[in-house]
């Protein structure tokens, strides 16, 4: 919901002239407030960040629970030594996972997880290569 909110704000600001970030601020809300708008999409604006205000506030307790405990998992906070993986992702993909040790590929993790791609194939036809499965786990995918 968080997302959403913030993708419409941006939308917002996009329609007013201001550049998309990569990135969601203090600097990017500070200038999606100071935009001059009118009338309801001013409304909308200052509905949009009473929501993710509220957000927030419920969010931080959980983000900070998460936190603490990829802190203490090993393989989580060496999961975050890569770029882009957060303690939600780690912690998610270590417990969703289990024990790395009953995998004897990485092949195989792909295809627990649901992201192997299906195959459709016959005797005298090529193999085709689809979409992933989704077999796996909807959280972690």
């Amino acid at each position: 919901m968080r997302a959403r909110i913030k993708n419409r704000l941006d939308s917002i600001a996009k329609n007013e002239g201001l550049t998309r970030s990569r990135k969601w601020s203090a600097k990017r809300r500070q200038q999606i407030e100071e935009l001059p708008l009118k009338g309801w999409y001013a409304q909308r604006r200052a509905g949009l960040l009473g929501l993710m205000d509220v957000l927030e506030t419920r969010i931080k307790p959980l983000d900070e629970a998460v936190l603490a405990a990829a802190e203490q998992n090993a393989e989580a906070q060496l999961l975050m030594t890569h770029s882009g993986v957060s303690p939600v992702v780690s912690l998610a993909y270590v417990l969703i996972r289990g024990d790395w040790r009953r995998f004897p590929r990485g092949k195989q993790v792909g295809s627990y997880l649901g992201l192997s791609p299906a195959e459709a194939s016959s005797g005298k036809h090529q193999q085709r290569m689809g979409h992933v499965t989704k077999q796996g786990n909807t959280l972690l995918r």
